[in-house]
Order: structure tokens, then sequence, then C-alpha cells
């Protein structure tokens, strides 16, 4: 048996046999993607494009059918050729996405990662990744691009709604669980992304420019990929879009191998997000083709291009001509095989379980309502508006009331279930594009003149428009005709028919004779008379609840965010505002519900507003979810991952800013004192109960090695049962550069019956002080110091000061959370 097909041996010493093994053609192969327009373009062409193997395979559901049976075969039938057709037999790993769910038809949805980082609770982060792993395990996948690791402090940022919020150490505990999660042992490649800085670049353009110095980098963005990279063994790595420091990133040694390998200590597989090589020469005009493109990134350190493999497949020319040592192939094509060989794809490439029964699993579907109902985020009740009283005639409205498309994120299964594949990759599609277009203006320069576009030598700008518009068109019809389903409405109904609208459930919890409905307008446009049927209800009603928000999508008409749709309006669409300030006139009691994948301003909805409930994107249990919170089924508990302000002209506010003064208050920074504060801040969120902080004991002094000690008790003072979840602040009263206000260092989600009392127990690591001083060492400095123990980053209930003593220590690696014990009395 040849040494790399024989599992016992050492993975070190497979590798090697088997890439002294391959030709240049199979090791290059293994460094590209193949993309899977439609489902089964690679099966069909697997004779010419995989003949001499690949690396990953692009299987997103732009790829299947609905048809999961006829899919799965595709998948396997792709495999079993690799395996048994192809000269060395190497397995291709297949990706999918997981950050709401698998990305299957079918799989159970997930609220998106907002709403799981407004849980605060990792255990759920990581109960969820282990449904994802099972799902696309059976389904054959075995690699996941998730989850995101990005600071999401932009509102504008289309994407936000992807990550676990603004703050690097909630952001690295949400998402080393969900590692842990998915990845299991050695059963999934997890991919963090977007290293590095993604979702902060200027103006709230994913993708775009980012000037960020050294310090900032490391000790903010690059602290949540560095607790997943020490602390969940994470497999994976993917280069953000973009431009940073005057760099592209998926061409940044500095980047991707100065930072990533060689400071933060990775030393696992980095893959590129889909086309961000090509924008190495497309967009920012750093190469001057796709061959100089492929060899800066591989140089760069970037393993695997994706979805396709339009600089990489220059590489074999490029090492031919001497232009680019094969030593640079041959060190990611081991990395690209030591991954798959810690999968066990040589053992077992194919699916492993029956995907039909782990998606009829109830837990499973409990478990996405479970983190739907601890992440909504009451921010307002006035007056103890909530819990409803079922006697009351309820008025809804709203362009979120009756419907259930607008609970999904873009990445979900539902959100995605329309897409293309250029959908997700803009480079791709603006190169197919420019291919058909040629093509159309030469080759069928005669069928263009029958329908009346008739040109010399190059079409107008006007004619040129209408020839586009064609090709999409029979792409689309194309795309569609493959699938089972025509619109996102009939997948729903189709692989989630017992997903509910906020109209369903409250008919069925308070009776339809008690329910009042009318839409009044769309998502950002008005509806004929809509406001006049609106007025009409709510005259007639007790109380209104108002389901308002966007929509999350790649190519929805009515997106408000979503890949590829940043937004400068960070609030609701003028439409949703007309309407709500005809409602408010009629001095009515209002609830407002915010169904939304950003934390979006909404200053005249809260201030007339009894009730402000953000729901973000809660999936397929999201109308249950909201009525268990609405009638007191269920104590809202969740708390804000990120910072809401009132409009854009505050943006960047973020809880662990650098001091211009200490606290946000009348005397900070802008002219209006009203703008100096946020809507919300980070970490704020309502309960039905009251709970009560006492008792605080800590440390007066720790060793710069130490650990910090803190107790205190919790006490639920309230007349209901409910969470508690408790934040833990540290500020440097006085540094060697310029520290956060506060710095979150810990949080515990605490569960209390009424009258009951909890003691609770944390243990700050000094080295989760550490930070980058003047000369660039990762330090932890002696000095005095602030604690803070409250309910959210404003709502302080307990403070103390300590000391830190000893010699300024220089550390190579922080630490990257404390430990929590609860104890009963």
């Amino acid at each position: 048996m040849m040494i790399y097909k024989d599992a016992s041996k050492f993975i070190h010493e497979r590798v090697e046999d088997l890439i002294g093994r391959m030709t240049l053609q199979e090791k290059v192969a293994q460094l590209t993607c193949a993309n899977s327009y439609g489902g089964e373009t690679v099966y069909d062409t697997r004779h010419g494009k995989l003949k001499d193997g690949i690396g990953t395979i692009s299987y997103l559901n732009d790829s299947l059918t609905g048809d999961n049976k006829k899919d799965k075969e595709t998948i396997k039938g792709i495999q079993k050729f690799l395996v048994e057709e192809t000269r060395l037999g190497i397995p291709a790993l297949f990706h999918s996405e997981g950050i709401a769910g698998a990305q299957i038809p079918g799989a159970t949805t997930f609220p998106q990662s907002l709403n799981l980082a407004s849980a605060w609770e990792p255990a759920l982060a990581q109960k969820m990744g282990e449904v994802v792993k099972k799902q696309l395990r059976a389904y054959g996948f075995k690699a996941v691009h998730s989850p995101l690791f990005d600071l999401g402090r932009d509102p504008r940022f289309g994407r936000i709604g992807e990550t676990y919020g603004e703050d690097p150490y909630l952001v690295a505990q949400m998402g080393v669980a969900f590692v842990k999660g998915v990845q299991g042992d050695h059963e999934i490649m997890a991919a963090a992304k977007h290293f590095v800085g993604y979702g902060n670049a200027e103006g709230g353009r994913g993708g775009g420019e980012q000037q960020v110095d050294e310090r900032r980098l490391l000790d903010s963005y690059c602290f949540p990929f560095e607790a997943a990279i020490h602390e969940a063994d994470v497999k994976a790595i993917m280069n953000s879009y973009g431009i940073l420091n005057d760099q592209a990133v998926s061409t940044s040694k500095w980047l991707l191998t100065d930072i990533l390998r060689d400071k933060l200590g990775f030393n696992g597989l980095v893959v590129a997000d889909y086309g961000s090589i090509t924008h190495a020469t497309l967009r920012y005009r750093v190469a001057e083709d796709h061959k100089e493109a492929g060899i800066l990134a591989l140089k760069a350190g970037l393993d695997v291009e994706q979805p396709g493999n339009q600089c990489y497949q220059h590489l074999i020319k490029a090492v031919e001509s001497s232009e680019l040592e094969e030593a640079y192939i041959d060190n990611s094509v081991r990395r690209v095989l030591e991954t798959k060989f810690r999968l066990g794809l040589f053992e077992n490439p194919y699916d492993d379980g029956d995907f039909f029964y782990e998606i009829k699993k109830a837990e499973n579907v409990e478990l996405s309502r479970e983190i739907a109902e601890k992440s909504m985020v009451l921010v307002k009740n006035e007056d103890n508006i909530l819990p409803l009283k079922k006697s009351l005639k309820v008025a809804l409205i709203g362009p979120a009331s009756d419907t259930k498309t607008n609970f999904f994120g873009g990445y979900s299964s539902v959100g995605s279930a329309s897409t293309r594949s250029s959908d997700f990759d803009k480079s791709e599609e603006d190169s197919f594009l420019r291919m058909l277009y040629t093509g159309a203006i030469t080759d069928d320069k005669e069928s263009l003149k029958s329908m009346g576009i008739e040109f010399d030598d190059q079409p107008t700008p006007e004619q040129r428009e209408i020839i586009m518009n064609m090709i999409r068109q029979n792409l689309a019809s194309e795309d569609s005709s493959k699938r089972v389903y025509k619109t996102n409405e009939e997948f729903v109904q189709m692989f989630y028919p017992d997903c509910k609208s906020v109209k369903d459930v409250l008919e069925k919890e308070l009776g339809k004779e008690h329910v009042l409905h009318a839409k009044g307008c769309n998502i950002s446009k008005p509806i004929d008379r809509g406001i006049e049927a609106v007025k009409a209800v709510v005259q007639q009603a007790d109380i209104v609840i108002a389901v308002l928000g966007g929509k999350e999508s790649m190519i929805d008409p009515e997106a408000t965010c979503g890949e590829n749709k940043d937004n400068h309006n960070i609030g609701l669409e003028n439409s949703q505002l007309e309407m709500m300030a005809e409602v408010f006139k009629l001095n009515k009691p209002v609830i407002s519900i915010i169904v939304d994948g950003r934390p979006l301003a909404t200053p005249l909805v809260s201030e007339y507003s009894k009730a402000v409930l953000y729901s973000w994107l809660p999936a397929q249990s999201g109308a249950e979810a909201i009525m268990n919170i609405l009638t007191g089924q269920k104590n809202p508990s969740g708390k804000l991952p990120v910072t809401i302000v009132k409009e854009a002209g505050q943006i960047p506010m973020y809880n662990s800013r650098l001091p211009l003064y200490v606290e946000m208050n009348e005397w900070a920074e802008y002219i209006d004192p009203t703008q100096n504060k946020p809507l919300y801040p980070f970490g704020h969120g309502l309960s039905y109960t009251q709970f009560e902080y006492g008792d605080l004991e800590h440390d007066r002094s720790v060793q710069v090695d130490g650990e910090l000690n803190i107790l205190f008790k919790l006490s639920n003072v309230g007349q209901i049962a409910g969470d508690e979840v408790v934040q833990v602040y540290i500020r440097d009263r006085v540094s060697s550069v310029a520290r956060p206000v506060k710095q979150l260092v810990g949080f515990a989600r605490i569960s209390l019956d009424i009258n009951e009392t909890k003691k609770v127990s944390f243990k700050v690591n000094m080295k989760q002080l550490a930070f980058h001083d003047l000369n660039m060492n990762q330090v932890v400095e002696p000095g005095n110091m602030e604690v803070f123990i409250g309910a959210s980053s404003q709502d302080i209930r307990l403070k103390g000061t300590f000391e830190i003593i000893g010699e300024k220590t220089i550390v190579e690696r922080k630490a990257f959370s404390s430990n929590v014990t609860i104890t009963e009395l």
C-alpha cells in the first residue's frame, strides 16, 4: 500500500509521500476551486475540469436545485470520480455556509449571528455549531465558510448582521464556541473570516479602504482571530476583501504571513474569499494581470483560490517560466493535503449520516427557537406595557407583519434560495457578463439586428444596457429552470411549512376577532391608500403592534442590507416613517418590533412607542419567539451586542472607544449635547423582572502574571423568573498608550427564580489586559485599575479599584477569556 493511503501512518509522512508523487498540474489543481453553477456543471464537465483533481468545490445554495436526493447524489458522483477515476484519487473538500444553519434546503435555520451574540451565551453557539456540523456532514460537506470574526461597528455595513457585534471579547467568545461546535473532533473545517478589518471600511462600504494602525489592528481586530486559532484550533482562515493600509489584503504578505502566521501563530489553511485575488488586478490595480495577481497572492500566503481558478491556473506557466519557485506551491499544497488528511477525507470522502433524519429532529427546531427568544432585545418598556394583556384588541401593522421571508438572513438557506453564483462573487459576474456581452455583439450581431438593435462597431450606451438586460434575464431564467421552486416564498412553504408570520401567531394566540390587520406600506415603498387603511384599524384598536424593519438579501429588489448591499440609510425607510408618524398622531399605545439584520437607528419610533423590541433575524421560529416575548411566556433577556446610534453622523460609536472624555455625557464631543450619547448603549436590554447587584468583593492588588478575583451577589427582586446577563469591564487609569474607556473582560448569563440569589465569581487573567506599547511590544503594565460590573456598559451597578503590581512584562500571547463560577445560595 502506498504510504499516503495508509491511515496508520503519521499525517506528515502521508503528505510528503503524496506530494512527491504529484505533477505540477496536480499540485496547482489542489490550490483551486470548482464552482458548480446550477448543480450539475462540475459533474457534467468532470472528465475535463477535474482530471488533475481539485482542492475545494463550491456548493452553496446557488448550486442546489431543491431536490435534495438528486443534489446529494451529484455531490457523491463528483467525489466518486475524483477518488476512483483520477490518477491519485485525492478527494475534494466540498464547502458550504453555516452562520444561519447549513445552507441547504430543509436544513434547520437558525437566527443569524447578531441574534446569537445578543443572547450572550456561548454554549448556545456551540450547540448550534454541532447541529450545523451534523447536517453538513450528512449531506457530503466537510468544510464550512463560517463564522465571521469581523467587528461590527458600522451599521451602514450591509453584513453587520452576520457579525457577533462590536466588541472583540464578545466576538471571540461567541465565535470560538461556534467553531468548537462545528469542527467537532476534526469533523468539519471551519473558516474564520474575514481576515482582517472587513466590516469597518470607510463609509461602511464592505470591501473598501481601511486605514488601521498596527496597534489597533493587533489588539482589537486580530484578537477574535487569535482566540479562534489558540482556543478553538480553527482549521482555516478566509481573507477579507478590500484594501488595508494601502495594501490589497489578498496579496499582502504583511497581513497573511507576517501577522497571521508569524505573529498570531496560525499554521492552517488560508482560503480566498470569492474573487478576492482577481480584485488585485481588476479593482485595486496592484497587479498587471491575473497571472501576476496569482503569483502575489500565493507568495503572500493565500493557499487556495476560490470560487474558480482565474488567477492560479497561471501558476503552472509561472513556474515553467521561472517567475515563481515551485516551493511556494509545495508549501500551500502541503497545507491543503494536511487538512484533508486531518478531516479523514481519504478514509471517508462521502456523506456521513442521514440528512433527512437530522433535519427532522424536533430538538433542532427547539434550539433555533431558544436562540431566537434569548436574543430578542427589549430596549424600551414604558409603563410596563408588556407583557400583553389578552383582552385587548390589537391593530397589527407594518411591512413585516404578515411575511415570513423577512425573518431570514441573506446567508440562510431561505435568504440564498434564489441566488446565483455571481451574487457571492461580483468579480465573477463582471468577467462572465463581459464574455457573454462580447460574444453577443460579435457572434450574435445579426440576431440583435433582427430585434432592432443595429450598430456598426460598438453599441450605443442605450443599446448596451438593453443587451446586458437581455443577458441577465436569460441567465436568471436558466438558473430558475433547474430548481424545484420559483420564489423564496415558495421555498419557505416547501421546506419550512411550519414557519409562521406574526399575523399567524397573533391570531392564534389572541383570536382572529381581536386582531385587526393592515400592512400599511412595503419596506421602502408606499401602498396605495395604505396609510388610510392603517389609520382605520388603529382607531378601532386598544393597542398597536407595528412590525417594522428591512430585508437582508443579495438579490431582493426591496433589500436594505446584505452582501453587496451596504446602505447609508441606517434607519427605517421613509415609507415606514411616514406611516408611523400618522399612527403616533392617533395617541394609541404602540409596541414596535424591529425585524432587521442591522442595528437600525429608530429615534422617532423609540421616542413615541411605549415599547421597542429588536428581534433581528430570528429564522424559522421567529414569529413564535416574538409572540412568546410579547405575551410574557418568555421573559426577554437579550442584550445589545452593538451600540445603536441615533443617526449616521455619530458613526463610529462603540463601547470600547478610546477616551476623548471618560464618559459619554453632555460635556463630550458634539455641540449638540443630545448627539454625545447613543440611542441605546452596548450591553443594554430590559427584562420583565428586576435584578439587584450587591456585596462586591475583589482583590486589591494583583501581580502582572496573576488573576483578579471578583465576587458579588445577584438577586431577582421582581415578580417573575428571568435571566440577567452580568457584564464585567476594566479601565486602566493611566497607561503608556491610550486604552479603552471600558474593556469588556467577562460576562455570564444567570437564571434566577423569584427572590433567588446567586453568588457570582469571576477570575480575570491580567494577560487579558495585555496591549502593544509604544515600542510595539505586547505587555502587561503595572498600575491602578478600575473595575465595573453592571447590566450594560452604561448601567453600572458595582465599582471597585485594584492595582496591578510588579514589573512591566512582555507576554507572547494574550489570555482570551475569564473564568466564571455561579453558586446557588
